[in-house]
């Protein structure tokens, strides 16, 4: 059974978090995060998934303008894909925006997962740009 919580900055879990992000977005690419990337996460709200006390998956949520988040950095562990915690992350990530007063999310999807988003009721808005190396589409979604 998968819960869903919030993880502070410098704890032990974001560690855990960090790993996993590492992991499945940066280390495929050649690339790692540099101390003043991870630094600048002080102020964004972070969510994981677990399974029985073990991260499974992770989100960041960004203030990105005075009513809407910037979802980034959304990793699933191998292990954990196809359960539908992606799905359950991204919903719980919405309702935490909500609750903070957010009424649109934007994101920077890579173009693999843009059909994921699109599933979930995010547009893709714009050009297509490249990001760490790979083709990447702007998409928002008014929650």
């Amino acid at each position: 059974m998968f819960s869903f919580d919030q993880i502070a900055f410098a704890s032990p879990d974001y560690a855990a978090a960090v790993a996993l992000r590492r992991a499945v977005l940066r280390a495929p690419l050649g690339l790692d995060f540099t101390t003043e990337q991870l630094a600048t996460e002080y102020g964004d709200l972070h969510l994981g998934a677990f399974d029985e006390g073990a991260l499974v998956g992770v989100v960041i949520l960004t203030p990105h303008d005075e009513r809407a988040f910037k979802l980034r950095q959304m990793a699933v562990s191998d292990a954990a894909r196809g359960q539908g915690v992606g799905a359950r992350l991204l919903l719980a990530a919405e309702t935490e925006a909500r609750r903070r007063g957010g009424v649109r999310i934007v994101l920077e999807a890579r173009l693999t997962a843009q059909a994921f988003y699109a599933r979930y009721g995010y547009a893709p808005q714009g050009e297509v740009f490249t990001q760490v190396t790979l083709p990447h589409i702007l998409m928002t979604k008014a929650i």
